[in-house]
């Protein structure tokens, strides 16, 4: 369970194909012999993942045979990529106007999944107590506009700005310890940056569980998507995501629903890995 040592760490330069390899394990273990697990994902191109077609169309066709939400679905609560990116890529500011004022109201009307909040939400509208004086003052926070502007007040210095402040809380223990068998949000707890002297920033996020068939894809894509975001207003270039899985578990589905994803995950996987192989081969 999850009181086991961390056998797993899955490094790779392409979403996929890290993704597969996460999707694999759990598919070959049962339950009570799943174990925590590290991601750690290289390659991007101008702050992008890159992706494989072949496993991202079979899971997305997958989700949907099985009444889940798209990789795309699951990635927008984290982030809203396509927005952001048709908009022109607004200032931090617009953006987060523009989904609490238009966008978050739409999501929340058109699913009742929705209503416990978004990840996105509780990023830039995290609500709660300060206190003043011995009197708790409630208040509204954008946490990652406090990071960007953190950021650039340290660097007109200047100086390099503390990295342990850079963190982002997605788990309200107000709202979210409600003693629910199954709650369903939140499931990613924290989000941290760090960055390097090179120019370089990586996004940490640490989940206690996810569902590897359900969200885990849309979970690695909205992070790296999120990435991006704050490497483009930071001005640095997103180098890497780090995911850290106490439970990775499939997934409100069977293992027999599954077998020709499997399949073509397990295909896609073996040609890679004979690829790389050759590649390692000396001559």
């Amino acid at each position: 369970m999850s009181t086991k040592r961390p056998e797993d760490t899955i490094i790779e330069t392409n979403l996929s194909h890290a993704w597969g390899r996460v999707f694999l394990l759990t598919m070959d273990r049962s339950d009570r012999d799943l174990t925590p697990l590290v991601i750690s994902l290289e390659g991007f191109t101008n702050s992008t993942p890159t992706e494989d077609s072949r496993i991202r169309q079979a899971l997305d066709v997958s989700l949907a045979h099985s009444g889940k939400f798209s990789c795309d679905v699951s990635a927008l609560t984290i982030f809203p990529y396509k927005h952001w990116n048709r908009a022109g890529r607004p200032h931090y500011q617009e953006l987060s106007n523009w989904y609490l004022s238009h966008f978050l109201p739409r999501l929340k009307a058109r699913d009742s999944r929705n209503r416990n909040g978004t990840y996105f939400e509780r990023m830039i509208d995290f609500r709660g107590a300060q206190m003043k004086n011995g009197v708790p003052i409630y208040t509204i926070k954008n946490q990652l506009e406090h990071i960007i502007r953190d950021w650039h007040r340290a660097r007109e210095r200047p100086k390099r700005p503390r990295q342990s402040a850079l963190q982002v809380a997605c788990f309200d223990p107000v709202k979210d310890h409600t003693g629910q068998a199954v709650r369903g949000f939140p499931c990613l707890q924290q989000v941290s940056f760090t960055y390097d002297n090179d120019g370089g920033l990586a996004i940490n996020a640490y989940y206690p569980t996810q569902y590897v068939f359900d969200r885990g894809y849309g979970n690695y894509l909205g992070l790296c998507h999120l990435g991006c975001f704050m490497a483009h207003e930071l001005g640095l270039k997103l180098v890497r995501l780090n995911c850290f899985i106490t439970r990775p578990e499939l997934g409100s589905v069977t293992k027999t629903k599954l077998r020709d994803l499997e399949r073509i995950v397990r295909q896609t996987n073996f040609e890679v890995d004979k690829q790389e192989a050759a590649v390692r081969k000396p001559s």
